[in-house]
């Protein structure tokens, strides 16, 4: 989600909000920057949020899609926490289409290689004090059909298209005049999860790189002596041939000693 001064705006996929990344804020502009990852064929809704009412001013949230106006919404004027959203854009005043994240269509026509891109790929919200006018019926003035040249340097894989056709009761729509400098404004960039991955804006956690194993093996030595002490050798890492000679040297017997008249024979049980 972003938030500036009183205001919060985020857009939901399959009703939740989606992460925002690289977040930017200029003071100067009231703006506030991020990127978020897009999945084609995902209809999304974008939402904005008042914390206080906006009392006596009529207050307006816009949104705009890849750089084209499409519509917006009052916030109620007694009312706190407010939230206007969008998901949809009119075909008349009585059929909408739902917003879809949609592929471009890459083309080799030469018509297409200055064509401007600038605002292809992201989805804006202004927040500002409006001057209401006349009401008119809705038509669509949505363009979604982005043709991007092959050899364009800007990376845009996703476009906003519409989905498919709801019939909803007529409906008719205020035309609005922002007054002085937006109170706030949410540019949300969108590019492909993978895309958004290689080009380091989403963190990708570091592989876990697996510890050698180290191996340790008692290989306590008693020793057999006079005054019955044992010494204790902790070998780590011996190789398996240097264990084998380890234990043929314990396990060889210890010749027989005599005393006058005592026979003492000391016999390796192990």
């Amino acid at each position: 989600m972003l938030k500036h001064q009183e205001y919060t705006a985020w857009i939901s996929v399959d009703g939740q909000p989606l992460e925002t990344y690289a977040v930017e804020t200029s003071l100067a502009t009231n703006e506030v920057t991020c990127w978020i990852p897009s999945e084609a064929g995902k209809e999304f809704s974008v939402h904005c949020q008042n914390t206080p009412a906006p009392g006596l001013d009529t207050i307006g949230a816009f949104v705009y899609i890849d750089g084209q106006g499409c519509h917006g919404g009052l916030f109620e004027r007694w009312n706190t926490n407010h939230t206007v959203k969008f998901s949809y854009a009119f075909v008349s005043d009585r059929i909408t289409k739902p917003f879809i994240f949609s592929p471009v269509r890459l083309t080799d026509e030469d018509e297409f290689v200055d064509a401007s891109t600038a605002d292809l790929g992201q989805i804006q919200l202004r927040v500002c004090k409006v001057a209401l006018g006349e009401y008119f019926n809705p038509s669509q003035n949505l363009q979604t059909e982005h043709k991007v040249h092959e050899r364009s340097k800007k990376a845009v894989t996703h476009c906003v298209g519409l989905g498919a056709e709801t019939m909803i009761p007529q409906t008719m729509l205020r035309k609005s005049q922002c007054i002085g400098q937006p109170l706030a404004i949410f540019t949300f960039k969108y590019r492909d999860r993978n895309l958004l991955k290689a080009n380091g804006v989403i963190p990708v956690p570091a592989p876990l790189k697996r510890k050698a194993s180290q191996e340790i093996i008692d290989l306590t030595v008693n020793d057999v002596s006079a005054g019955g002490s044992n010494s204790n050798d902790l070998v780590r890492g011996e190789h398996n041939s240097q264990r084998t000679k380890e234990t043929e040297r314990r396990n060889k017997k210890v010749k027989q000693e005599q005393k006058p008249g005592v026979i003492i024979e000391v016999i390796d049980l192990t």
